[in-house]
């Protein structure tokens, strides 16, 4: 399952992976990870938003499917948004190496990103263009 976490200011919360994980170490993507047995989707994307960063969310509407870079999972995507707002998201240890707030367009520029997700922000900017993003300069 992915939650699709925004902020209600045109921002989504983007993960990248950590990495010791076996599938996709490194890699930008949404929050996201398997559902458990007798679990509904829904409340699996609200579980992995709270394991993986932190945040509890209300989770609304399926927005998307896919698959799996390695084609074994059908990935259902959720819109979701923190719950109460004002939340700051914390990193699981192991599961999240990072965390950024980014417009869909400042995603794009992510490196490495998953390929269901570079497709997705592609379709969803159309023709927009990409924006290619820019880590802010750390206070010297």
């Amino acid at each position: 399952m992915v939650a699709v976490i925004a902020d209600g200011a045109g921002r989504h919360l983007f993960i990248r992976r950590g990495l010791q994980l076996k599938r996709s170490p490194g890699s930008w993507c949404f929050v996201g990870g398997e559902l458990e047995v007798g679990e509904e989707p829904a409340a699996a994307a609200a579980r992995e938003a709270l394991e993986e960063v932190g945040l509890r969310v209300r989770v609304g509407a399926q927005i998307h499917e896919s698959t799996s870079p390695d084609g074994v999972y059908r990935l259902r995507w959720f819109e979701a948004s923190p719950d109460p707002a004002g939340q700051t998201p914390t990193p699981h240890p192991v599961e999240v190496a990072e965390i950024r707030w980014l417009t869909l367009a400042e995603a794009v520029g992510l490196d490495p990103l998953l390929p269901g997700l570079k497709a997705w922000l592609a379709g969803r900017l159309g023709n927009q263009g990409f924006v290619e993003y820019q880590s802010p300069r750390s206070p010297v």
